[in-house]
């Protein structure tokens, strides 16, 4: 049988990466799940709307490559027990989850729907994330608010009410 130089088996490799404006998301070990929105409001610790208000980036540096922090105004909480402000940290990569306009900078002023998780004190991470939370799964239910379907908002509200009692 033939063996494959290292050197091919990585263009090859190469060649099936996901490409950089598709993420490369994994949920509880599934690459790629499609999650409801009952499965991230039962994982997520705290699910808010929230309107950005700045971002800042920074990276790469030996540690950690290129990064945003966002700060966020919260306006709906729907679990959990946020702060008025909240930081979100997100890594500038392909499992990153990003509010910006399409290549063109933050999308200040957009409110989004958020299911958070607090950022892993382990993980490495630049000082400016220090107290921030992540996005619990960058390829799911996260996203603009403008985006969150009528159904998806009334799914939401019932969660709540359940959780309520």
């Amino acid at each position: 049988m033939t063996r494959l130089a290292p050197w091919l088996i990585a263009a090859l490799l190469s060649m099936t990466a996901a490409p950089a404006a598709q993420a490369l998301c994994i949920y509880q070990g599934e690459l790629y799940a499609r999650t409801t929105l009952q499965q991230e409001f039962a994982d997520a610790p705290v699910v808010v709307k929230a309107r950005l208000v700045s971002a800042a980036s920074g990276g790469p540096t030996d540690d950690i490559g290129p990064w945003t922090v966002y700060r966020l105004e919260v306006f709906s909480t729907f679990k959990g027990d946020p702060p008025r402000e909240i930081t979100v940290f997100t890594e500038r990569n392909s499992g990153g989850f990003y509010m910006d306009r399409g290549g063109e900078g933050p999308d200040l002023g957009q409110d989004y729907l958020l299911f958070l998780q607090p950022l892993d004190a382990a993980r490495d991470a630049p000082a400016a994330a220090r107290g921030a939370m992540v996005v619990n799964y960058s390829c799911g239910q996260s996203g603009r608010w403008q985006d969150v379907d009528p159904a998806a908002r009334t799914a939401l509200r019932l969660l709540v009410s359940q959780s309520a009692r």
